[in-house]
């Protein structure tokens, strides 16, 4: 039989005697609660309130933020300025217009690597990504690679090369993963067969800190180039490779300060990328605040679907990305469906659920997550709810799942189960 005196003994030999005085901690901060506790709404509240004030760094960050929402309004709308009158239309006259994804698989056909962009404010281009991989998979396109994927860090980062179907997703995949709409087209990818791959620089590729901007944005996009070769096209020289990315780094000549990854990945390895453009193209908010091309666009052909423009032999795009890249995607301006994105209702490989949600008296993220993942990664499918509302609309693709409340307090306890077929 041990004493207490013995346990006493012990416990001061460890450095555990009794009044031991308590360590300090830090609290936490926002971003600790956004990564380590899953925690959306402190950081979103936080973002909205120095945008109020007038913090452009912040008003910035929110246009990001609340994509991760589902608040298109702000993600969208916070950014979106009327087009300066200088800008005019595109003649459209003898345009005409193609099914976007039609048109990519078609072109994708004749080469190994597809490079899609997106503006990192707008979920829904995440959510066209997923289209894009349903149409490529059966060409035998079978790696993805996006810019946000975690690379190797000095501290130990799970990275997304050991992701696969049925193990749970991660949130430290990567930032924009943080996206219920992108978390759900990577794990989408996974049960279609895709294996994964990130390529972003390293530390240890950065340019000096004294570097001008110019330079910087030179080793960034040789290390990203560099990298995706030695992590997929060296050791799989017939790899299919569809690669996410973010703005200009989808072009394929110099332009906008910069030669950029996709035109430095095409003269590497010989390889002509089919590069689409979507990231200025998006339908503002506001009709009256739409980029001269977009309405142009919208006006000639009132989409219905995602379309790829010609006019003559040359696509129609941002006058920024004229030339610079295979095809430009327009997007239809859609109305919201039960109070959610008229484009994520629109997705085939979603169901509509509807849920009854216990009353708060405050703002609430209500969440959906996986029941076979659990709180691991980010939620399938959340959005803001205003105080006493008592129904939630969730679109979800066939699974089962559970649902709980964010509030600035923290996160409740779950209040149901619900498998979708």
């Amino acid at each position: 039989m041990v004493s207490r005196r013995t346990v006493l003994l012990g416990a001061a030999g460890m450095g555990l005697a009794w009044g031991a005085p308590a360590i300090a901690q830090e609290a936490l901060s926002n971003s600790d609660r956004f990564y380590s506790e899953g925690r959306y709404l402190p950081t979103y509240l936080d973002l909205k309130a120095k945008s109020a004030a007038g913090d452009e760094a912040a008003r910035q960050m929110l246009s990001q933020f609340a994509s991760f929402l589902g608040d298109e309004a702000t993600a969208v709308g916070v950014v979106e300025r009327p087009p300066h009158p200088s800008l005019a239309r595109p003649d459209l006259d003898d345009a005409a217009a193609r099914d976007a994804i039609e048109a990519i698989v078609e072109a994708a056909r004749d080469t190994r690597i597809v490079i899609l962009n997106e503006a990192h404010n707008v979920s829904g281009h995440r959510a066209f990504a997923a289209q894009v991989i349903r149409a490529l998979r059966p060409l035998g396109y079978d790696w993805f690679a996006a810019e946000t994927f975690t690379s190797p860090q000095p501290e130990p980062y799970v990275r997304i090369s050991s992701y696969a179907e049925g193990a749970p997703f991660l949130a430290s995949y990567g930032y924009y993963t943080h996206d219920p709409v992108f978390a759900e087209t990577v794990r989408e990818a996974a049960r279609l067969g895709y294996r994964f791959a990130d390529y972003e620089q390293r530390f240890d590729q950065n340019a000096p800190d004294d570097a001008d901007g110019a330079s910087r944005i030179a080793a960034r996009e040789e290390a990203q180039a560099d990298n995706l070769i030695a992590n997929i096209l060296s050791s799989h020289p017939e790899a299919r490779v569809f690669v996410f990315v973010g703005y200009s780094h989808a072009m394929e000549k110099p332009g906008r300060g910069g030669t950029w990854f996709a035109a430095r990945l095409k003269a590497k390895t010989g390889i002509d990328p089919l590069t689409i453009e979507q990231s200025m193209n998006w339908p503002a908010i506001a009709p009256e605040n739409d980029a001269p091309h977009v309405a142009a666009v919208l006006d000639r052909f009132a989409p219905e679907k995602p379309i790829v423009v010609s006019s003559g032999a040359e696509s129609v795009a941002s006058p920024a990305y004229v030339g610079k890249m295979d095809l430009s995607v327009f997007h239809p301006r859609v109305a919201p469906v039960a109070g959610r994105p008229g484009w994520l209702a629109a997705d085939p490989e979603r169901r509509r659920v509807e849920i009854s949600v216990p009353p708060l008296d405050e703002l609430v993220l209500v969440q959906a997550l996986s029941l076979s993942e659990g709180t691991a990664g980010p939620p399938s499918d959340h959005y803001l709810l205003p105080p006493g509302a008592t129904e939630a609309t969730f679109f979800l693709r066939p699974g089962r799942y559970f649902f709980r409340q964010e509030t600035v307090g923290g996160i409740r306890p779950a209040f149901g189960v619900l498998s979708v077929d």
